[in-house]
């Protein structure tokens, strides 16, 4: 593997139960140290499933049609959903220090969530689509106002939020699209400042990328999808888990 490290360590190795979990940095090394293998993996295949809808996308933008634009993404994003399900649910294991076979974790979940992330996959992927025609088409508008430009970043922002806390939901819980969406609208609000500080990463990180790409391409295709993911949901992680006690409910699934 990437850093020569056995995939599998076992509960509790090194590391006592009672020992408080580090913050910020700290943590994000820890996290990093122990389980980079998986999580770049992860999302490398995340990454790796958005090709053809990039793609496909790409040339209805370079056309010009909108819906032609859409119906490609709706074609192509059933296949993001599943990769998007197992990359949360690989970081969500690293966050709470859940020890196993990644892999082995990895393709279980992708076959239990394969159904009910095929919609969702479609349904992001034509908003992204959607927003990506808007940011396409905005060079060659002769008067493009500043609401128009602050309405895009801002439906931006919501997607990127909204879209962590749905895929974290669809890796962790079995219920309806319209719930998810409920519980979604509810987190961002309920952990505001949580959900603000996810949003900075992300923009950050695809703002970065933007300025990059394509001088240094080969440090998007390394980093891809897993590191704003990773750090959205390190920023949101801790206060759900105090509110909703999601490592106590999963342990008690486990024992069942």
């Amino acid at each position: 593997m990437l850093f020569g490290r056995s995939e599998y360590m076992p509960e509790g190795a090194g590391i006592s139960p009672d020992t408080p979990r580090k913050k910020g940095l700290a943590r994000l090394v820890e996290i990093l140290s122990r389980d980079l293998d998986g999580i770049f993996l992860s999302g490398s295949l995340a990454l790796l499933a958005c090709v053809p809808a990039a793609v496909l996308v790409g040339l209805s933008l370079w056309m010009g049609s909108l819906p032609l634009c859409l119906l490609a993404a709706c074609c192509t994003g059933w296949l993001v959903g599943p990769a998007l399900t197992g990359l949360y649910d690989t970081i969500l294991r690293a966050l709470r220090d859940e020890p196993g076979f990644w892999w082995y974790t990895y393709k279980r979940v992708w076959k239990q969530n394969f159904k009910s992330s095929l919609l969702p996959g479609s349904i992001f992927t034509a908003l992204w689509a959607l927003i990506g025609y808007a940011a396409f088409v905005l060079p060659q508008m002769t008067d493009v106002s500043a609401s128009f430009a602050l309405v895009l970043l801002l439906d931006i922002v919501i997607l990127l939020t909204l879209g962590s806390y749905f895929w974290m939901q669809n890796a962790l819980f079995d219920s309806s699209i319209s719930k998810k969406l409920s519980n979604c609208v509810r987190m961002s609000l309920g952990f505001l400042p949580q959900t603000a500080l996810s949003a900075a990463f992300q923009l950050g990180y695809w703002l970065l990328m933007a300025f990059l790409i394509p001088r240094c391409a080969f440090v998007f295709l390394l980093t891809g999808l897993w590191v704003p993911n990773l750090l959205a949901m390190m920023a949101v992680y801790t206060p759900i888990e105090k509110s909703l006690h999601l490592e106590a409910l999963i342990q008690e699934k486990q024992q069942i």
